[in-house]
């Protein structure tokens, strides 16, 4: 491709496809997103009008029924890759 003149390589990267964990709502699939966006508990309470203990009470919830101790462990389990069994 080029662009002003010069060649330049596109390269694309396929995303890792987000699995929810089982028995979450939509209003918790928010709260994920949020996280995955790297917002702050603070920050995630601001963005939802809501109040830090109402965030803290979710993000709870999310953490038992991912059974994860940490944002950072939620992170990992909603952006790991396929497993062996959905590759082609």
């Amino acid at each position: 491709m080029r662009v002003g003149g010069e060649e330049i390589l596109v390269l694309s990267v396929p995303l890792p496809q987000l699995r929810y964990p089982e028995g979450t709502t939509s209003a918790e699939h928010e709260i994920i997103d949020a996280v995955l966006q790297g917002l702050t508990v603070k920050e995630i309470a601001e963005q939802r009008n809501a109040s830090l203990r109402t965030v803290t009470t979710q993000l709870g919830a999310i953490f038992r029924k991912a059974n994860v101790n940490s944002q950072a462990e939620l992170i990992a389990i909603m952006t790991e890759g396929p497993t062996s069994e959905a590759a082609p």
